[in-house]
């Protein structure tokens, strides 16, 4: 009797692209995890450095990789709008997400030398000027369930409209 050993079939990647300043990402991020855990890896930043390599070598590389990409506007750090753009310089679909209230982290840059200037509230029209006609998704920090739809809805519409990218399908998550 001869016995036919199979390697699990490897999922693919998709890269999530976030601003390490914003407190409410690590929710995202485990709402991503939850949606998408059973078809494809998830990967981030954190988790693509490798000591003594180039940082933005290996995120490309990263991103290079992935099937997708999933772009947090919130804090709107440079480093997350050049990934974005790397994405779409690669042709790469992605989810854009943004949550209502979402700012700019210009605090992230002056520290403290200005103690009392805010960061302002991210306005597409103005910060993101010649992208401000690309839809985004809410997603909602306070409602779990509402934020894992929403993020398999525009999934979906993803997989729907780019049919010849053979995304997966995934199971829509019941959260609620």
């Amino acid at each position: 009797m001869s016995t036919t050993n199979t390697a699990p079939a490897t999922k693919p990647d998709f890269f999530f692209s976030y601003s390490t300043a914003e407190p409410t990402n690590s929710l995202l991020s485990t709402l991503l995890w939850s949606v998408f855990q059973n078809d494809y890896n998830i990967r981030i930043t954190p988790s693509a450095l490798t000591s003594g390599a180039s940082q933005l070598t290996k995120i490309e590389k990263e991103i290079s990789a992935s099937v997708f990409g999933v772009v947090c506007l919130d804090g709107l750090r440079p480093n997350v709008v050049h990934e974005w753009g790397f994405m779409r310089g690669k042709g790469l679909p992605v989810i854009l997400l943004k949550r209502d209230g979402a700012t700019v982290d210009v605090r992230h840059f002056i520290r403290e030398s200005a103690p009392v200037l805010e960061n302002p509230i991210l306005d597409m029209d103005a910060h993101l000027s010649n992208l401000k006609d690309i839809n985004y998704a809410k997603w909602f920090p306070d409602d779990p369930p509402n934020s894992a739809k929403a993020i398999w809805n525009e999934y979906e519409k993803l997989r729907t409209e780019l049919k010849d990218r053979n995304l997966l399908q995934v199971r829509e998550p019941r959260l609620w």
